[in-house]
């Protein structure tokens, strides 16, 4: 993983956004609720994207388990 620019990049982003919803409380109450809502779709889908890079990267290496595990 740390050889892939690409998922470098999606781990910089999650980060981000993580910060941006973690400073909601400075934008301006008009924009506050919509801004809060985009943010966190965007984290969740970057969660969802980081952890099904991970969970096929885990797929190719057998020995490694994945945290955290899947739900079935």
């Amino acid at each position: 993983m740390d050889r892939s620019e690409g998922f470098q990049d999606m781990c910089e982003e999650l980060a981000e956004a993580e910060l941006a919803l973690s400073r909601i409380d400075k934008v301006p109450p008009a924009l506050r609720e919509a801004r809060r809502a985009e943010w966190q779709e965007l984290v969740d889908r970057l969660v969802g994207e980081v952890g099904a890079v991970l969970h096929a990267d885990a797929a190719r290496k057998p020995h490694v388990i994945p945290w955290p595990p899947r739900q079935n």
